[in-house]
This record gives structure tokens, sequence and C-alpha cells, in this order.
């Protein structure tokens, strides 16, 4: 690998490690307006409105993908991404859901304990490590292939 190729692959994996870095502070500011958004009124609950707010639901479903839940005779279906052995008779098990801007983005009720898709916090430290993994890994790639490129005989292809 010539000097000008290992730099301008280089600066790729730099470039796109820091995208992902800014990303994720951005994730951050985010999860920031969450924490610091003031409490829903009870009719803002399933609305888009810049707030969050507690409430006790129902479950109806629950699958390693989806949770269905009832809200006070309101069906909802929420995404998910859940790991592990789940109850087998959550139908009916009471919980605890946070909404924010309208969407529930977590759930919690004994045992159950998760944030669904929605939530601000995924995305965040999932940003910060691929970007953090690009820049270095990327790094040491470029120099790992320039260094065996660097040591080959001359005569070799």
């Amino acid at each position: 690998m010539t000097t000008r190729k290992a730099l301008l692959v280089s600066a790729g994996f730099w470039t796109f490690g820091v995208l992902l870095l800014v990303g994720s502070l951005y994730g951050s500011v985010g999860l920031d307006q969450f924490r610091h958004a003031p409490t829903c009124s009870p009719d803002q609950v399933f609305t888009a409105t810049d707030c969050r707010v507690t409430v006790d639901a129902t479950l109806t479903a629950l699958t390693p993908d989806q949770v269905g839940i009832d809200v006070g005779g309101r069906q909802s279906s929420i995404e998910a991404n859940l790991h592990g052995p789940l109850p087998d008779d959550a139908a009916g098990l009471p919980v605890r859901v946070t909404f924010y801007r309208g969407t529930a983005v977590h759930i919690k009720s004994g045992d159950l304990n998760f944030d669904t898709e929605d939530a601000p916090v995924d995305r965040t430290d999932e940003l910060r490590f691929a970007g953090l993994f690009i820049l270095i890994g990327g790094t040491l790639l470029v120099g790992i292939l320039a260094l065996r490129r660097s040591a080959r005989p001359a005569d070799s292809p």
C-alpha cells in the first residue's frame, strides 16, 4: 500500500469515525432533552408534545420484538428488542410505562425493566462505541497494512 493510499484510507476511517462520534453527541443532546422534559398533562400522553410522563398500564402481549399495552382503554403496540427468557403469562401484568413525545420509551414491572426501540438512550452508546472502533481499528488496520507492504522485499509484487 502506497503512502498516498494509506493516507486516503486512513482519512476515510477518521471521517466516518468522527461522524459517528458527532452523531453520538447529538444522541446525548436527545437524552438530555428527555431527562429535562417537563411533565405531561393527562391529555398529552399520546401527543407529540415535548414532555414525558409515567403512567400505569397493562401488558396485553409480550414477544421479543413487540410489546402490547393497554393504557386506560387505549391499545398500543410498541417495538422492542428483548433478549433472554420472557414470562409466559405476561398478558394482564400491570406495568409502569414512560411516554416521551407521545411514544412509549420505557416499561417497568417487577423483573421486567427495559427501554423500547424509541428510547433516546439506545442510540448514544452504540454510536460512540462504533465511532471509537472505526477510529482506532481503521488506524491500526491501515498501519499494519502499510508496515506489511514496506517490509516486503523490493522485487516482490
